[in-house]
């Protein structure tokens, strides 16, 4: 009888550990190891396919780089993929681009616009002119693809909305929307946002109409000249925060993403802060750092989204300096974007072809793009409907948390410790016995 237990003994604490150890991946991988599956939808026959990675990934992905993606064909094969980079080029060149002023009412009466042969302008006013209110730039000589453009003016203190449109012709215009120009100087001190965010727009001539007429200077355009894929931008519905403590926000993204932009919504109106952005991957921390900066929303402006390292970090943290009041009552939201990533999969075997992911324990096997993409054919795939959550068919069981992990191996060598002296007590007695 005491053999027995002494058996039972040592056989426990080997159970225990099995438990700790998950269930290893079949040698085949399927579609159904994976918790969501996401339809690709191709137009054209090609070798290789690009895809632009839909938000779903990046919120049912239980990797943060990613490594859990797999592109299975209609025979349930994994096709092999590599991850490319849709950045834009970081070779960028700044010009001064001219400007001509107009006056909305009377144009026809006050500005002769002229184009040239060469896409140049040419404009001749009138002696008797009334106070400008809009311009057109001329950006026409620019090969490459726009990025900023700071504008400069007279006015020390100037606070507007300006609108934007954009022209081949000088005939047919596209309205951009709008966005806020402020200039507010104060006891040596000056807050200025005077950049207009031009990515992915392209156009010959641009049109700026402010609310409130100013005194345009310089109209500096950034550009990029290497030839660089376009990437879609995502922007994720703005995040309310949660309050810890006063002065202190929490927002929780819900995914893990390449953010590069942020921009902070206030509750009230009228409010200027001095804030602190940081992220973590934990909702306890460690904090990084992100960004310092002056956060406003006033009558017809606000905070513009500024552009930051690119950071996957689930959640962020922001920290209101209270000398002067805070943000008052509400909470702060946050609004992310992204340049979407993309990947490169080889159209092996027949459509349809499946991306799928979301499982801890695959690990990552995407190639090099050097190594997969051959030649330069290569065509866009869009992602398609996302399936429900399926079941996982294997009987995998779902990797711990880290904290869960060492807990349960600390109790685990605490039991042998236990059970092993126990042992081997049984055992001295047996053998008086």
């Amino acid at each position: 009888m005491r053999r027995m237990l002494i058996l039972l003994l040592c056989i426990s604490p080997l159970t225990l550990a099995k438990k700790l150890t998950p269930t290893p991946l079949p040698a085949i991988l399927t579609s159904s190891l994976f918790s969501h599956q996401q339809a690709l939808i191709i137009k054209e026959t090609a070798p290789f396919y690009r895809l632009d990675l839909p938000i779903s990934v990046y919120q049912f992905s239980q990797d943060a780089d990613l490594g859990d993606l797999r592109v299975f064909n209609a025979a349930g094969e994994v096709v092999p993929y590599a991850f490319i980079s849709p950045k834009p080029s970081i070779q960028s060149a700044q010009t001064a681009l001219r400007f001509f002023p107009y006056s909305n009412t009377q144009l026809s009466q006050q500005i002769s616009v002229q184009v040239h042969s060469n896409g140049q302008l040419s404009a001749q006013t009138s002696s008797a002119s009334s106070s400008q209110s809009s311009y057109i730039v001329d950006a026409s000589q620019i090969q490459g693809r726009f990025e900023t453009l700071a504008l400069s003016w007279q006015e020390s203190n100037y606070q507007s909305q300006i609108k934007l449109a954009v022209s081949d012709d000088l005939k047919s215009w596209q309205e951009l929307g709008s966005t806020a120009l402020v200039q507010l100087d104060y006891q040596g001190q000056v807050l200025k946002q005077a950049k207009i965010d031009l990515t992915g727009v392209q156009a010959k001539y641009l049109r700026l109409n402010p609310e409130t007429p100013l005194t345009l200077t310089q109209a500096l355009l950034q550009y990029s000249t290497q030839d660089a894929p376009i990437a879609h931008r995502i922007w994720l519905t703005p995040i309310v925060a949660t309050a810890s403590q006063q002065g202190e926000y929490l927002f929780d993204l819900g995914l893990h993403a390449p953010i590069d932009r942020v921009q902070l919504a206030l509750p009230q109106l009228n409010t200027v802060a001095e804030v602190s952005l940081s992220s973590s991957a934990n909702p306890k921390g460690p904090w990084q750092s992100v960004q310092n900066m002056i956060v406003y929303r006033l009558a017809n402006s606000e905070s513009p989204s500024i552009e930051i390292s690119p950071n996957n970090h689930r959640y962020w943290q922001l920290q209101v300096k209270q000398n002067g009041g805070g943000l008052g009552q509400g909470m702060p939201k946050l609004k992310v974007g992204w340049l979407a990533q993309q990947i490169a999969f080889a159209a092996r075997g027949e459509a349809p072809f499946t991306l799928a992911f979301g499982n801890i324990q695959i690990q990552n096997a995407a190639m090099q793009a050097q190594d997969l993409i051959i030649g330069k054919q290569i065509a866009p795939a869009t992602a398609g409907v996302l399936l429900n959550k399926v079941a996982i068919t294997t009987t995998i069981a779902s990797a711990p948390s880290p904290a869960r992990t060492y807990g349960l191996w600390a109790a685990l060598v605490l039991a042998v410790t236990v059970l092993g002296t126990m042992a081997w007590k049984l055992l001295q007695q047996t053998k008086k016995l």
